[in-house]
């Protein structure tokens, strides 16, 4: 029961943190990078502000080359969070990037057939 107790306070931990990074993120007070890897993390499906904040930060060249090779992992989860809005387009984007990027991909080939 303890370890089940310890689970549920963790878990509702990361919950605030959560909270608490989106708040931060949606509103410029930085944090946005380190709540999409929390986002990633916890598995949570935030499609909204997932994709708010990730156009943000790939709209902004300075903050997206400081991520190197996370700005792929980047493109790939705005992508998702694209099309759980229904916004194809920006899905489309995303995916043509990685697929430029990592061309012949079967990872990012599967995209196509979700978006299509």
């Amino acid at each position: 029961m303890a370890a089940a107790a310890t689970a549920t306070a963790a878990a509702a931990d990361d919950e605030a943190r959560l909270l608490r990074l989106e708040e931060q993120a949606e509103h410029g007070g930085g944090g946005a990078w380190e709540y999409l890897c929390l986002v990633r993390k916890l598995r949570a499906r935030r499609p909204d502000p997932v994709l708010r904040i990730g156009l943000e930060l790939l709209n902004n060249s300075s903050a997206r080359s400081r991520l190197a090779s996370e700005q792929w992992t980047l493109y790939e989860q705005v992508a998702v969070a694209a099309m759980d809005c229904q916004r194809l387009d920006v899905a489309k984007d995303c995916i043509g990037v990685l697929s430029k990027k990592f061309p012949g991909s079967a990872r990012v080939g599967k995209f196509f057939w979700i978006s299509a």
